[in-house]
């Protein structure tokens, strides 16, 4: 009688103890908002696709994977969904189309798949939270929010802590009567997610604040929703100032409707003052992020530039400086982009096709994503340059005072002295030398034969330097002084390096590109559902210069091998791998960063390469 006692306690407990086991593992806490954020580089939206509103036409098509690829390694890691659901509703009982879901489901798997953080919202939907922020709406408008956050909610429960819950999109409260509402918008939300348990309980969630106004939502949301899980909140803001310059597509009849076509101290107009940003440049930009800063992240609560942008004028007549206005949108981004990053926020680029092809994932606007990639600190490139008539290469000669001259001196084989890495800066570039830590200037000399210089970090024009092609070389044109670096007929180690105006094959130089780095630039993989997780692959070495090793503990499961480059095009398909544990890749690639796909049966695991 006790023996059998004993065994039943002891299979009860067994079985209390596994469930209990279970229990904890479905409800196994996700990272703090903070940890997420330090994570996330920059990001991307795929605006104009899944928030079109159900029986409209103007949507994009879907996301697909060589897009995504693209835009993983270009250097975004994180992708926001603009997401409607109201028109996708059954308008009695609020029950959402479960098609919609899963095409929304497809791209958030897409991405995942890809090792990067998605962030799902209710964007504009028609208006019926974003333009319903009042009293009399309040309690019509929270039914819909508590309903079809439930069921987003439980629809993605099981998901980790790379997806992300936003509430809304610009909710449109401008005062603090407006504030109190939106809060309690926010409320329903935060307790709708949390009330589905799982992954929920512990997920990370984004409020907006009113109409993501930086100034607004620093002066009015004071307090944000209560929270059963603590430190699992970011707040949200988008930055188009000024809107003359961001958005603004044509002019109005009002004097502040007038689109601006420059932006920045360094590109004003001379022709077409009127032009010129009148308000909302750097030092706007800079305090505008700095009330985030103090007011937010100082305190501990991570922030998302969940928009941002400034669009090309494509007007007629059109801006009588077109290279200004280029080098305006362009340094937009940068400067936006680096003040962001500096400051703790997490900047996701408004994107609706112009930046990429939705279809084959090529990149349309290369000076934007590299200005947007310099800005977030994601790519570096380092270079030489190697004179055409001399073959001395330019060499920082290990001076590191400022004003100190730059030289030429021959090959020295892995000196950081002929090292530079090269920046972008608006439509110029600048160029930092790896040994001295100084910047290449023309030291404001513009009589020929001058010597070019270096120099501390500045926003000089003297450090800013335009590349012009011709044939296998290239030409540097100093912005400051007009001249172009001129190897100026020396063939003797330690000579000057000068500046002549354009003329002679001494201002021919050969760019070699030794390594262009990624933040983070380490091996990543990723695992689809239903990966096998007995599979290992690695790569190495990895940067490398020749080929690279791709080795796999299961030879039998691999299928095929794709390498694709930065714009997501696939320039090499292995088919038929041979059945062997190590096999050698890239022989044929051009330096670059690449990004290497292995399939598997019912698996595919992704990694980062870099070819110097």
């Amino acid at each position: 009688m006790i023996r059998n006692f004993t065994l039943s306690f002891l299979k009860t407990f067994a079985a209390f103890v596994c469930t209990l086991f279970l229990y904890s593992s479905v409800l196994a806490q996700l990272p703090t908002a903070q940890t997420i954020a330090n994570q996330m580089t920059v990001g991307w939206n795929i605006g104009n696709t899944y928030e079109v509103p159900n029986g409209q036409n103007w949507a994009n098509v879907a996301l697909n994977q060589q897009v995504i690829n693209a835009i993983k390694a270009a250097g975004f890691n994180t992708v926001r969904i603009p997401c409607a659901w109201d028109s996708y509703a059954n308008p009695s009982t609020l029950v959402i189309d479960p098609n919609h879901f899963a095409s929304i489901k497809q791209a958030v798997d897409l991405c995942i798949n890809n090792n990067m953080y998605v962030i799902i919202n209710i964007h504009w939907d028609g208006g019926w939270l974003e333009k319903h922020i009042t009293l009399a709406d309040k309690d019509a408008v929270n039914v819909k929010q508590n309903s079809y956050w439930t069921q987003i909610a439980n629809y993605f429960k099981n998901y980790d802590e790379h997806l992300l819950f936003a509430s809304a999109n610009e909710p449109d409260a401008s005062d603090a009567t407006g504030v109190s509402v939106l809060l309690s918008y926010h409320q329903t939300f935060v307790n709708a997610v949390r009330a589905t348990g799982g992954n929920n309980s512990t997920r990370t969630l984004i409020v907006q604040g009113p109409q993501t106004n930086i100034e607004l939502t620093s002066s009015l949301m004071t307090s944000l929703p209560t929270d059963p899980t603590a430190n699992r909140m970011m707040v949200e803001i988008h930055y188009y100032t000024p809107y003359q310059f961001c958005i603004l597509g044509q002019d109005g009849p009002n004097s502040w409707e007038k689109m601006y076509y420059y932006w920045g101290s360094q590109n004003h107009s001379t022709l077409e003052p009127n032009r010129n940003s009148a308000y909302g440049e750097e030092s706007a930009v800079d305090q505008s992020i700095g009330l985030m800063k103090t007011n937010f992240i100082d305190k501990g609560i991570p922030v998302i530039m969940g928009e941002f942008g400034a669009y090309r004028k494509n007007v007629s007549p059109a801006p009588l400086e077109p290279a200004k206005h280029a080098a305006s949108v362009n340094y937009f981004y940068n400067y936006v982009v680096k003040k962001a990053k500096s400051s703790g926020l997490i900047p996701i680029v408004w994107e609706t096709g112009g930046l990429y092809n939705r279809t084959d994932g090529t990149c349309k606007d290369q000076p934007i994503l590299d200005n947007i990639m310099q800005g977030s600190g994601a790519v570096t490139t380092t270079v030489t340059f190697q004179n055409k008539v001399s073959n001395l290469y330019i060499d920082g000669l290990w001076k590191n005072t400022n004003g100190a001259s730059a030289g030429q001196w021959s090959s020295a084989s892995g000196s950081q002295a002929q090292q530079w890495v090269q920046e972008v800066y608006g439509n110029y570039f600048k160029f930092k030398n790896v040994g001295t830590g100084l910047y290449l200037d023309g030291l404001g000399k513009t009589t020929n034969g001058s010597d070019a210089g270096q120099w501390s970090n500045s926003t000089s024009n003297n450090q800013q330097w335009s590349k012009e092609t011709s044939g296998n070389y290239v030409r540097l044109k100093n912005r400051a002084t007009g001249l172009y670096l001129d190897g100026m007929w020396s063939s003797t180690n330690g000579s000057s390096l000068g500046q002549w105006s354009l003329g002679s094959d001494a201002q021919l130089w050969g760019m070699s590109t030794l390594g262009i780095g990624l933040k983070s630039a380490t091996i990543s993989t990723v695992k689809q559902k239903n990966a096998n997780s007995d599979v290992d692959v690695t790569l190495y070495p990895n940067p490398f210069t020749s080929s690279i090793n791709l080795g796999i503990s299961k030879q039998d499961e691999l299928e095929r091998i794709t390498i694709s480059d930065l714009s997501g095009k696939v320039v090499e398909t292995i088919t038929t791998p041979a059945v062997k544990n190590v096999q050698t890749i890239g022989a044929s690639l051009l330096p670059n960063i690449y990004i290497v796909q292995v399939y598997g049966k019912d698996w595919v695991k992704t990694f980062k390469i870099v070819k110097e």
